[in-house]
């Protein structure tokens, strides 16, 4: 007998996932209008999602894990200029500023209506999306990824790479906020058009 759940089950698994994450605090701020809108298309149920983030990653690698790299600091919204400052003042041997765009999951009803998701991504200008699973619990999976992104290294081997100061902070920043606010516009552009035109997600 298949232990795969009705397409309904899986629909409200998502949206009372959505409402605990808001309830403690873990939804990135701002994306649960989006998230809304999707789940408003009957083909689509949101799963794991990032509105896109700035961070301050101590270690010899942005892109490291656990032992290697962890984030010092983190938000979704604006970094300043002062909060770059203070955390390269802890003493860091290895510090970067990295900046991304969305990342978001989502489960669809039929492959058809994962391909029209995908397609809508990509012509939003998320270029680095596909299908990442199928046929499992759940239906197809879609990852949509923003290609839009930041790394710059600011302490290397214990030597201040960058300089110190405001006006060269402030365009620091600057450039890492103008890449967050750029995915975030893609991702508007594809909330519009798969709204639009929900074709076999509709």
């Amino acid at each position: 007998m298949s232990r795969r759940k009705p397409w309904a089950r899986v629909k409200e698994d998502s949206v009372n996932s959505i409402l605990v994450e808001r309830d403690i605090g873990y939804l990135d701020v701002g994306i649960a209008p989006i998230l809304e809108s999707l789940n408003s298309l009957k083909g689509v149920a949101t799963t794991s999602s990032c509105i896109g983030r700035v961070a301050l990653v101590e270690g010899p690698f942005h892109w490291g894990r656990d032992e290697d790299s962890r984030i010092a600091y983190k938000t979704h919204s604006r970094i300043t200029p002062e909060a770059i400052l203070r955390v390269m003042s802890r003493g860091f041997t290895d510090l970067w500023l990295k900046a991304t765009g969305p990342i978001l999951h989502a489960r669809t009803s039929s492959l058809d209506c994962a391909l029209h998701l995908l397609g809508k991504a990509r012509e939003s200008g998320f270029k680095h999306s596909g299908v990442i699973s199928h046929g499992g619990p759940g239906g197809s999976v879609v990852e949509i990824m923003s290609a839009s992104q930041l790394s710059a290294p600011l302490i290397v081997g214990g030597v201040v790479v960058v300089r110190m100061g405001r006006d060269y902070l402030e365009a620091l920043a600057g450039r890492a906020n103008a890449t967050v606010e750029e995915g975030r516009r893609r991702l508007r552009l594809l909330v519009d058009s798969l709204l639009t035109d929900p074709g076999p997600c509709g």
